[in-house]
């Protein structure tokens, strides 16, 4: 069993400005959003965690990019099994085609 949840700015705390020179941290997890993510795993759930900071930062007009960026959350997990299609690889057009329509 897999849970994904996209986390919000609610999740976390607050997001300050990195000063310049000093190393940007991530904000931290709330305690109700630590609480539900340890429930859940002792009840057996595989936790994925999208974070509002990483997946905004992606433009929205980039589809394919965010779709990657699941991909790589998602095959992070070593008891998630895939099967052997990866729909993020470039596939040739074919030769008889003359649009994209045909």
């Amino acid at each position: 069993r897999v849970a994904v949840e996209f986390d919000g700015p609610s999740h976390f705390t607050k997001m300050t400005k990195p000063i310049p020179g000093e190393k940007v941290i991530a904000p931290r997890a709330l305690g109700h959003t630590v609480l539900k993510y340890r429930l859940l795993k002792k009840q057996g759930w595989t936790i994925v965690r999208i974070p509002f900071y990483e997946f905004d930062g992606i433009p929205f007009w980039a589809s394919m990019e965010r779709q990657r960026y699941l991909q790589r959350k998602l095959k992070t997990h070593a008891n998630i099994r895939f099967s052997g299609i990866d729909v993020s690889e470039y596939s040739p057009p074919t030769p008889n085609r003359k649009s994209r329509f045909d």
